[in-house]
């Protein structure tokens, strides 16, 4: 049996598919020992309650694109020494990486050592470091058809990767409970905008879940109906409470249109993430699984629209979700790789 590496940086947004690929594998008896995380500083807090090894890189990332890795070049060469250390030290002969600017170090050194190397991509626009993957020899696994911006020969559509314990409940209730949450950082977009809506709205049924984010709960009990969170652990308890989401439109998106959960959808804006955002809000919203709005005024007419009519709402404009998850076919990959003889 090979040792597999997971390869995951940044935020939640790229290591929970990580983690719900390590339970996959663990559970087709893959022990743990012989998984082994490679990730930074902001990814590693993800894994304090998965006994599992993790190395922790100051893993170069690029603010100005392609001209940031060109200048900062002497770094990038460091930080491919030291991962092509650790490679071969625990004796890693697999690798899988959930994209980001982890990624075309990954493939090149999969590349060097003649290793196997499985990517993910999230978006329906794929990343500078995905892009640069799937030049080279692997697999990119993507969670939407036709995703854009990768070499078409090195993709695999498969569908996202889902937290497996996540399961469809009837949601007919006689109150709307209105889940928002702005991806694992939080949104001060959105958090703003819900504040600003309870000011001046005046809506006795129906009920907010609302998670912050880290560090950004406001404490204000002036709004009725209303609960706060800086973070849930256990998810199902959302899921399994909401009728309708408020979110981002990041990989995350696809969770909620899997459980059959609307959504208003309020992509990012700013830098290389809002070209995919507002992709995967357009893709959602052309299969009738969400709304999609870029301004205040928008939003607060949407809501309005949705909830002082739900029902006759979701009959009119929702459809039956088609997303389907990826977890098996990228689980039946690595297993095949992990146990395949040299």
């Amino acid at each position: 049996m090979k040792k597999i590496g997971i390869f995951c940086v940044g935020t939640g947004g790229h290591v929970f598919p990580a983690k719900n690929m390590i339970k996959e594998l663990n559970d087709k008896n893959i022990e743990l020992d012989n998984i082994v995380v490679i990730t930074d500083k902001r990814g590693a807090q993800y894994f304090d309650n998965l006994e599992v090894k993790v190395h922790i890189e100051n893993i170069y990332r690029s603010n100005n694109g392609i001209i940031g890795y060109i200048l900062n070049i002497k770094k990038i060469i460091k930080n491919i020494n030291n991962i092509k250390y650790l490679i071969k030290k625990e004796k890693i002969e697999v690798i899988f990486c959930t994209g980001s600017y982890i990624a075309p170090v990954a493939s090149f050194l999969c590349m060097l050592l003649n290793i196997k190397y499985f990517g993910q991509e999230q978006n329906i626009y794929g990343g500078l470091g995905n892009k640069f993957s799937s030049y080279l020899p692997g697999i990119i696994f993507t969670s939407y058809p036709d995703t854009k911006n990768l070499r078409k020969k090195n993709i695999k559509f498969v569908g996202p990767i889902f937290n497996k314990n996540l399961f469809q409940v009837d949601r007919k209730k006689q109150n709307i409970v209105i889940g928002v949450q702005g991806g694992s950082q939080g949104s001060d977009e959105i958090n703003d905008f819900i504040y600003k809506f309870l000011d001046t709205n005046n809506l006795n049924k129906i009920s907010f879940i609302h998670i912050t984010g880290k560090n950004k709960l406001k404490n204000d009990n002036r709004y009725e109906n209303y609960k706060q969170y800086d973070f849930i652990e256990d998810m199902n308890i959302y899921y399994s409470n909401i009728s309708l989401q408020i979110g981002r439109a990041g990989g995350g998106s696809l969770e909620a249109a899997y459980l059959e959960i609307p959504q208003i959808l309020i992509p990012y804006k700013h830098g290389t993430t809002s070209s995919h955002q507002s992709l995967n809000a357009e893709y959602l919203n052309n299969l009738g699984l969400a709304e999609l709005v870029n301004s205040y005024n928008e939003f607060e007419k949407t809501l309005l629209k949705i909830v002082n009519n739900f029902d006759e709402w979701k009959k009119n404009n929702l459809h039956k979700s088609n997303i389907q998850s990826g977890n098996e076919k990228i689980t039946k990959y690595l297993m095949e790789a992990i146990y395949e003889k040299n």
